[in-house]
């Protein structure tokens, strides 16, 4: 209250736990902006000398200067920057980039930028701290114009895409697909056997349960991406057709229709009218916007079915492997505590992997997996015992 009466705010924050949070907040700035460079930095040497490759390191370098930034506050505070720690989106992404192409890998930098811009405009706010404010506050634009930048850069996917090479824009896709079937496949798996085990059954009936599992949880999880995929791309196919054949017979409605939207908006009626008249001017852009302003769909078809389901069914069963793989040696507890072991590493890993597509501590991401999956098996293993009286063979 004292600083709204008085209009000022003080240097640094007095209460010890708002001020060891701020210091602690500036430090995962400092080691983000610095990952980020890095990133950008090892995604440019997989770039030929030209303009893709220029603004790479333009933007890496944009990142170096808001780590300097940061690292100066926190010294300040009589704080220390962290270690520097290599994140897997500073291993994996250039390495997609380098078998796929950069654009490949745009919709995660373009997720990575966004969640980047939101934090900032928080920390302008809310940061306890006006000199670490005002820090956020210039870093904003930076991250607005690294944005832009990944849309520049998103256009090559687009010129591929055109000159008929499709599918090398949506690894992105492949990526989460191949994440969700594999923690999938871990916990679905090794909740089965642990199950089966604790109910008393013998070691080749664990091991044919876990090898069934493994191949129907994979062919179903295959099948079910690729029906998926084939029925949303020909609902999308059906509902486009029936928008070009009302934009053809019913030119009248479908402005119409587009001014509804936009007054919907909350545009008035002279920016209706100049939007209704230039997306009207060319048929495709037309098409393209009432498709998704007035269904809500993507023109984008997505990744072909079959590739999709083979990421999807591939990775179930190469998770679903990680538990059963010890049951091809040896039985009993000693297979079941290995089981165990190896399906918690899995899970950490595979927890740890989805930090390619957020912003969350991989520790964090990867705990919370193995805390879902543990769960998962201990209620099946309790199932077991409760059915099978409680003997592991």
């Amino acid at each position: 209250m004292a600083e709204e009466s008085t209009g000022r705010v003080p240097a640094l924050p007095e209460n010890p736990e708002q001020r060891r949070r701020l210091i602690s907040q500036l430090r995962r700035n400092w080691q983000e902006e610095m990952q980020s460079a890095s990133l950008y930095r090892r995604l440019a040497l997989t770039q030929p000398e030209g303009p893709d490759r220029a603004l790479l390191i333009e933007m890496s370098g944009h990142e170096l200067r808001h780590a300097y930034h940061w690292r100066r506050r926190l010294e300040q505070l009589g704080g220390k920057a962290p270690t520097i720690r290599t994140s897997p989106r500073e291993l994996v992404l250039p390495a997609l980039a380098r078998t796929f192409g950069l654009p490949s890998v745009i919709s995660l930098i373009e997720g990575g930028e966004a969640r980047g811009k939101l934090n900032y405009i928080r920390q302008a706010q809310f940061l306890p701290d006006r000199a670490s404010r005002e820090i956020a506050g210039r870093i904003i634009p930076d991250e607005r114009l690294h944005q832009g930048a990944a849309a520049r850069l998103r256009g090559g996917l687009e010129a591929e895409q055109e000159v008929g090479r499709p599918g090398t824009g949506h690894v992105g896709d492949f990526v989460r697909d191949l994440i969700f079937g594999l923690n999938d496949g871990v916990v679905s798996n090794f909740s089965l056997i642990s199950g089966v085990a604790a109910a008393g059954t013998s070691h080749g009936v664990v091991l044919l349960a876990g090898v069934a599992g493994l191949i129907a949880g994979g062919v179903s999880m295959a099948a079910g991406a690729f029906l998926s995929n084939r029925s949303h791309r020909e609902v999308v196919a059906e509902e486009v057709r029936r928008e070009r054949e009302e934009i053809e017979y019913a030119p009248a409605e479908e402005r119409d229709e587009l001014r509804r939207i936009y007054r919907m908006k909350g545009f008035s009626e002279e920016e209706v009218e100049l939007l209704v008249r230039r997306i009207t001017s060319d048929p495709e852009r037309w098409l393209q916007a009432l498709v998704t302003e007035e269904l809500g769909l993507s023109m984008n078809p997505g990744p072909p079915p079959l590739v999709d389901a083979l990421f999807a069914g591939g990775g179930f069963a190469i998770g679903a492997l990680v538990p059963v793989f010890p049951y091809f040696f040896a039985g009993g507890t000693g297979a079941l505590v290995v089981a165990g072991v190896l399906s918690v590493v899995g899970l950490f890993l595979m927890g740890a992997t989805k930090t390619l597509v957020t912003s969350r501590s991989v520790v964090r991401s990867g705990l919370e997996m193995v805390v879902v999956g543990v769960g998962a098996a201990a209620v099946t293993n309790a199932v077991g015992r409760l059915v099978g009286g409680g003997h592991v063979t």
